[in-house]
């Protein structure tokens, strides 16, 4: 009998990455399976971003490899990751702010060479986020904080990505505003059918939408596991989360 074995969608094995000649993720292996909501959590400082960035080609990578279906994309230029539709949306400086909207996400589509396929893609991200479609000759630097983020967000799905990695997308947001993103990015999820990695603050919140959940501490992962799990475990929200953000 033959067995047919499916490759994760990213997979890091030991990674050590960092700035310049500073190790900051110390030997960090994990896998993204098709379908995923992966939230990573921990304290400030703990490399969550850092890591992310390595994924995407933005660091120094010492040691390790990184793969996404089944390639190895271990320190490629980010334009390279994002032709393999691997989308990636940075807490800050996520949008042209001198282009207007329907630029921005003009430019989030210009890998897709199909024109009708350009279309649906733009008719589908304005259909998720309307207030993109009544703003779409504004300046992007005009745009509200939340606009914004759902901009950015919208731009990368432009690229019809596989997988869509987001770098605390609801930083400095308001309550309402930051619950309307996260709604969103359930419906890409579900609706849409993308891979979501999610870096957030907020750790309850991320974990709430999640289907697994990833803890770092000082560039390590620490724990891995469902959101019950994490949740529950007393001694690992005081020892590597602190008190969680409600």
């Amino acid at each position: 009998m033959r067995f047919k074995f499916r490759l994760p969608l990213l997979e890091v094995q030991s990674l050590i990455s960092g700035y310049g000649k500073m190790a900051i993720i110390q030997g960090v292996s994990l896998t993204i399976e098709p379908g995923d909501f992966v939230a990573l959590v921990g304290p400030n400082g703990s490399g969550k971003s850092t890591l992310i960035k390595s994924i995407v080609g933005l660091t120094n990578i010492f040691e390790g490899k990184v793969s996404f279906q089944g390639a190895d994309i271990t320190s490629k230029k980010p334009e390279y990751v994002a032709s393999l539709k691997l989308g990636y949306v940075p807490q800050i400086s996520n949008v042209f702010t001198d282009l207007t909207v329907r630029e921005n996400l003009e430019m989030g589509g210009t890998i897709i060479k199909n024109s009708s396929q350009r279309k649906k893609l733009m008719d589908q991200v304005v259909g998720l986020f309307p207030i993109l479609a009544s703003r779409e000759h504004q300046k992007a630097g005009y745009l509200s904080g939340g606009e914004r983020q759902m901009l950015a967000v919208g731009r990368a799905l432009m690229a019809e990505p596989k997988l869509l990695i987001l770098d605390e997308p609801a930083a400095a947001l308001a309550p309402k505003m930051a619950d309307q993103l996260f709604e969103k990015l359930s419906e890409i999820r579900t609706q849409l059918g993308v891979t979501i990695m999610l870096v957030e603050q907020n750790a309850r919140r991320a974990l709430s939408l999640s289907n697994r959940g990833i803890v770092l501490i000082q560039g390590k992962k620490a724990f891995e596991g469902t959101p019950e799990q994490i949740l529950k475990d007393t001694e690992l929200i005081r020892l590597f989360l602190g008190e969680l953000t409600v």
